[in-house]
């Protein structure tokens, strides 16, 4: 019997989508996740057939992908913030994924370059400074013409990592009056305007003459915001950059447990101290294609995709210390 050839052409194109394990070529698996804000745009970017999985992901706030994580609605979180003790879920690892700078920004008209410390920001956020030409900071900024404007503080909500890291460097630098807490103002007596996201601050602080408030690079590098330079261990103003935010990072201490434990006070040349590290948050309980997702990330679109964005891709002993905890999910 004489086949046609679109038969023939049919059969081909079967067999060329079965391939040698038998089984029709199937669709990327999928992925959900939820959490950080500073790392959506790198989640976002690592999105697409990564180790095999397509990711969904929903930038919540980190507190927020905790509690999701912990629920198990989503397949892994991301945090730049830890559990609190006696909340965290059972089996699970923190994986450190990816770093970055954490930037203040601020709107005043006419001053593209600013120089401010630790103690300048949480006097600052306290009301103790009210000006911008204020004493304390005009010695900071010789040369730099700055106006009597009133200081407009913008904060962010909720329960955000971004705060939780920023109000760990204001209570290492800044002193007496500051608690490490992932909600700014719950734990902390400060003025100003609260914003839900690290996007909404930007807009208000861009919107808000005299406003200034901290977020991560990667939301902030297109606003066209003035980014102050911070003081560091080694007594230098520096700006935020992924150089700069990795030589930080690059000194921090891990854990064998992914945890970062950082110390802002330690002289470090070229380094900014207003950096973090995000980490995923994953069960060790089999799940292969979670750990390939993961595994990809770090290995590929990571180094591929960070600096372009203002992240910091982890490298050195991060990196080998991500690895292994992630060797523990699959």
């Amino acid at each position: 019997m004489k086949r046609s050839l679109a038969g023939i052409l049919a059969a081909v194109a079967l067999v060329s989508t079965v391939g040698l394990t038998g089984t029709a070529a199937s669709a990327a698996a999928t992925l959900k996740s939820s959490g950080s804000s500073f790392a959506n745009g790198i989640m976002q970017a690592c999105k697409t057939d990564v180790g095999g999985a397509d990711l969904t992901y929903n930038s919540t706030g980190s507190g927020t992908g905790r509690s999701q994580f912990a629920a198990k609605t989503t397949d892994f979180g991301m945090s730049d913030g830890l559990f609190a003790a006696g909340t965290q879920p059972a089996n699970f690892v923190y994986v450190p994924l990816v770093g970055g700078p954490v930037a203040v920004v601020v709107n005043i008209p006419g001053v593209k370059s600013l120089n401010l410390t630790g103690d300048l920001i949480g006097k600052l956020y306290t009301g103790k400074i009210t000006k911008w030409n204020d004493a304390a900071i005009a010695k900071e900024n010789k040369g730099v013409k700055l106006p009597a404007l009133a200081v407009q503080p913008v904060y962010r909500s909720g329960s955000s990592g971004t705060s939780e890291n920023f109000t760990n460097y204001l209570a290492q630098i800044a002193g007496s009056g500051w608690v490490k807490n992932g909600t700014f103002a719950s734990a902390n007596t400060v003025v100003g305007t609260s914003a839900a996201t690290s996007t909404v601050l930007v807009t208000t602080v861009k919107t808000t003459s005299g406003a200034f408030g901290y977020a991560d690079l990667s939301d902030v590098a297109a606003s066209g915001l003035t980014y102050a330079s911070i003081k560091n261990g080694a007594g230098q103003f520096v700006k935020p950059d992924v150089r700069t935010a990795k030589a930080f990072l690059a000194v921090q201490h891990v854990g064998s447990n992914g945890v970062v434990t950082y110390d802002y006070k330690t002289p470090i040349r070229g380094a900014y101290p207003v950096s973090l590290i995000s980490y995923a948050l994953a069960y060790k309980n089999g799940n292969t294609v979670v750990q390939n997702y993961l595994k990809a990330f770090v290995n590929t679109c990571a180094p591929s995709q960070a600096a372009k964005l203002s992240y910091v891709a982890i490298d050195g002993q991060l990196k080998k210390t991500a690895l292994n905890l992630i060797d523990l999910i699959g």
